[in-house]
């Protein structure tokens, strides 16, 4: 989920009246060395769409912002970095987002008054329930309360539900470079529940991915038998953000020994290289976003994931990598062309319970406009060919 920072535009009064809704709408989630972060967030979606009449921002109300509990239909779901778990025990889907404390976009108030993470669920993906705390950062965390997870999403292993998603804490410096904006900390964390209604609890009070690791979007992966968390190293640290690998014991309450590279998200020939941002211009900067890894009918390992692409009218997008040798260790080749763009990506690949295989995405970079989308997907044994969008708003 990183946000992309972006040209300065040109349209003063377009970025006057964005300006207007960052502080109106979002200030209280970031720190001050972080508002451009949310700048950009906002502009980007903004620019986006400026030129391009076929994209029509939702106008119905936002299932975020609704009575707790209520049925919802999927076009009203503003999950941002979606991942949609069909539930072997309880035959139900599930699909968990951030939760801000304290947002208009939020109608939930936590007890312990922090941010946290929140569950819809569906027995059919068109109705859904919720939304429904499922976990609060607690005041002890290593992380800071009041700002929330990224990614969250669930896995159901050896009987137990296994919460990741990727904490801050933006008073923890742990790098100020010279040619680059200050490194502060963020990693994925997994925390362990009975139930896909948690609460999740966690296993320490540090990160799953490398402490001196600006890192996010980890997700479980298991190959041969042996847990991985497959997860994303920022931009901000890297230049050209990074995909990697950590073996994570057998009930996943620690990671083992040191990470492994995959790819770069610079490897792909239609992302974004360069940008200005923090006062640094023309400075390294292509984005790793949303690691989903699936094995083909054919043994094919690829791995889903996005970034922003170069042709800023395409905006976020989704592309496959595939090893080598169908194993993490492979040498990762990349797609020449994107499988969808159009401000779409960070979303997983699932089987209902009929046994049709769907993509789940995200459109729309910014709340409360974000709606989740769920495409047809086929397994050609060699790739995944994504079909006609099935449900979600268009």
């Amino acid at each position: 989920m990183s946000k992309r920072p972006v040209k300065q535009d040109n349209d003063n009064n377009r970025v006057y009246l964005v300006w207007q809704k960052l502080k109106r709408d979002l200030w209280f989630q970031f720190p001050s060395q972080d508002l451009l972060y949310a700048v950009s967030l906002l502009l980007t979606a903004e620019l986006a769409y400026a030129n391009n009449d076929s994209i029509q921002l939702p106008q119905n109300q936002a299932a975020s912002v609704a009575i707790q509990n209520q049925f919802h239909h999927i076009d009203t779901l503003n999950i941002h970095d979606p991942a949609v778990i069909a539930d072997p025990v309880s035959k139900m889907y599930y699909v968990y987002d951030s939760f801000q404390q304290g947002s208009k976009y939020d109608k939930l108030t936590s007890k312990s008054g922090n941010s946290g993470v929140q569950v819809y669920w569906s027995q059919d993906l068109v109705h859904w329930q919720g939304p429904q705390l499922v976990y609060e950062i607690p005041n002890d965390s290593w992380a800071e309360p009041m700002h929330a997870p990224w990614a969250p999403e669930v896995s159901f292993y050896k009987g137990k539900y296994y919460l990741f998603t990727t904490l801050h804490n933006y008073k923890n410096v742990m790098f100020k470079p010279d040619d680059r904006p200050l490194i502060h900390q963020r990693g994925t964390q997994i925390f362990v529940s009975d139930s896909p209604f948690g609460p999740f609890k966690r296993f320490a009070n540090q990160p799953h991915t490398p402490l001196n690791e600006m890192a996010l979007d980890g997700t479980l992966w298991i190959e041969d038998g042996q847990p991985w968390m497959i997860y994303c190293q920022e931009w901000l640290q890297t230049g050209y953000g990074l995909f990697k690998a950590i073996k994570l014991s057998e009930d996943l309450s620690k990671s083992i020994g040191n990470p492994i590279i995959l790819f770069s998200a610079a490897d792909a020939n239609w992302t974004e290289r360069t940008t200005s941002y923090g006062g640094f211009a023309n400075i390294q900067a292509s984005i790793s976003d949303g690691p989903w890894p699936y094995k083909t009918k054919d043994g094919r390992l690829l791995i889903m994931w996005s970034s922003w692409n170069k042709d800023r009218e395409k905006a976020y997008t989704t592309s496959f990598a595939y090893s080598d040798n169908g194993k993490l260790s492979g040498n990762w080749l990349q797609r020449e062309q994107p499988v969808i763009d159009g401000d779409r990506g960070h979303g997983n690949i699932f089987k209902t319970f009929d046994g049709e295989l769907r993509v789940a995405l995200h459109r729309y970079f910014n709340q409360p406009f974000t709606r989740l989308q769920i495409y047809s997907a086929e397994d050609t044994g060699d790739t995944i060919k994504i079909g006609p969008q099935m449900l979600g708003h268009r």
